[in-house]
This record gives C-alpha cells, sequence and structure tokens, in this order.
C-alpha cells in the first residue's frame, strides 16, 4: 500500500510533535483531569499522547466515543452517530477531547457539545491535523500538524479500515 502514497507527515516529525504537544498540555490540564479519544481515528495519536503527558507527570484516566460520520467512504455524510459512549461518567470533570483530523469540524463540535451534556466542566480539544477547510472554524485548543487538502491515511487514519497502521502520515501520490 506505502508505494502508491508520499508521506506528508513522518513518524519521526510526529513523535517530536507529541514531545512538545505533551509539554503544552501538561502546563493546561488539571490533575483529574479524563482524556476521551474519539474513536477509531484517533486511538494511535492519543496512545502516544497519554504516553507523553505521563513524562510530563500527568498520569491520567482515559475513555473512548465512539463516533461515526464516513462509514466506509472517504467523504464525510453529514450525520454523526454515537456507537458507542463512555464507559464512566465525566461530570464535573476537566476533558481533553482528542481527535485526528480537523475537517468541516462536524464531529469535533458534536464530541465537544456531547461531552457538556455529559457534565464535562471544561472540554479542550487536541487535534492530530487540520485540513485548510477548517482555518476558518473556531481553533483547536492544541494542533499537531496543518495538512494539505488531500485524503490522508496512516498513523491511526484509514482507508475503509486499511492504512491505520502506517508510521508516517501519507497520502495519495498525485
Amino acid at each position: 500500500m506505502k508505494s502508491n502514497l508520499d508521506v506528508i507527515v513522518s513518524a519521526q516529525q510526529i513523535d517530536q510533535r507529541i514531545v512538545a504537544l505533551s509539554r503544552q498540555i501538561a502546563e493546561k490540564l488539571e490533575p483529574d483531569a479524563v482524556v476521551v479519544g474519539l474513536l477509531q481515528g484517533a486511538f494511535i495519536f492519543m496512545a502516544d499522547l497519554i504516553r507523553g503527558l505521563a513524562q510530563q507527570g500527568r498520569v491520567l484516566r482515559t475513555d473512548f466515543l465512539w463516533l461515526s460520520s464516513y462509514g466506509d467512504g472517504q467523504e464525510s455524510t453529514g450525520r454523526i452517530h454515537v456507537l458507542a459512549d463512555l464507559q464512566k461518567p465525566i461530570n464535573g470533570c476537566q476533558i481533553l477531547l482528542v481527535d485526528d483530523v480537523y475537517d468541516t469540524g462536524r464531529t469535533i463540535l458534536f464530541a465537544k457539545g456531547y461531552l457538556a451534556t455529559k457534565g464535562a466542566k471544561e472540554v479542550l480539544t487536541c487535534l492530530l491535523a487540520r485540513k485548510p477547510l477548517a482555518k476558518t472554524l473556531p481553533p483547536p485548543d492544541f494542533l499537531g500538524f496543518d495538512l494539505p487538502n488531500r485524503f490522508i491515511v496512516g498513523y491511526g487514519l484509514d482507508d475503509a479500515g486499511g492504512g491505520r497502521g502506517l508510521p508516517d502520515i501519507c497520502a495519495s501520490k498525485l
């Protein structure tokens, strides 16, 4: 699969950015904050991020929210479905919401509002990547990378389930 892909962000660049993000985020998080990852795209990024936060002295509770707006396609359907909910209450907690790509903003904005209805005291957002369209939307609290407007795979991002395990963020060759 990798032979027909361009590397947009290398694994080394990702590692370096996670170290910097972990330092930034650790300064803003309360000791009892909860890190909530959006499945499935954010799970690799979130795993590396919580290890980075642990190196900063922040060993935090984690949970997941599984939302879907893409199905098996490469474009959002425009509708968000909750496929699996949080496993533990978050009432009164500060939340670090971790997602993969900020594009239309529908998923992250839905999730932020959804967590507020669950009683979150504050929801901070951390996005692995942002595409050009999202630059017109409210900025995330923490951002990994700005990416071109291409369909990307790797480092947790997929094409109908494939490519998640690639160590780099890649796009189809032009």
